[in-house]
């Protein structure tokens, strides 16, 4: 068996989104203002349910596509709904003071337990080969939006 602990909490005020990392975890911190992409790992603990972690097959939910969205597994989609209810989000850091690391944008709520935080490394974390998607998808082939902000906060879980 294995334990698994908050090293913080996602907190959202005046419109920023930021990291709140605990305190017996600040040391981690020496130097991420060197990095300027992570990758941060969150548990979707609004969804955590017996039934969400049973779920192995759903309808994925896109916005802004003119395509229905056809049914896949668990493992093919971004659902909350999975064995291990872990979310990830590739953020900019826009600014590290004391604790807390302020990002460009992610997508859990305020109070969400952050896991582990890891760097963006284009070597081994870009493709740049063909990527392939189902068609309801595929709108998502283009960059995330400069001006996206926390005004445009969706729910995953809706």
């Amino acid at each position: 068996m294995f334990e698994i602990k908050p090293i913080g909490y996602i907190r959202k005020a005046e419109g920023k989104s930021f990291i709140e990392i605990l305190s017996e975890y600040r040391d981690g911190l020496f130097r991420l203002e060197t990095i300027s992409h992570i990758f941060i790992l969150w548990w979707i603990h609004e969804n955590d349910t017996k039934e969400a972690r049973h779920a192995r097959i759903t309808t994925p939910r896109v916005r802004n596509t003119p395509i229905h969205p056809e049914q896949m597994g668990t493992f093919a989609t971004r659902s909350p709904r999975r064995p291990n209810p872990i979310g990830m989000t590739l953020a900019h850091i826009v600014d590290i003071k004391e604790s807390f690391i302020f990002l460009d944008y992610i997508d859990a709520f305020e109070g969400t337990p952050v896991i582990d935080i890891k760097p963006y490394l284009p070597n081994g974390d870009r493709i740049d080969g063909k990527i392939t998607l189902p068609p309801w998808f595929e709108h998502l082939l283009v960059s995330r939006p400069s001006n996206l902000t926390e005004n445009h906060n969706p729910k995953l879980w809706e």
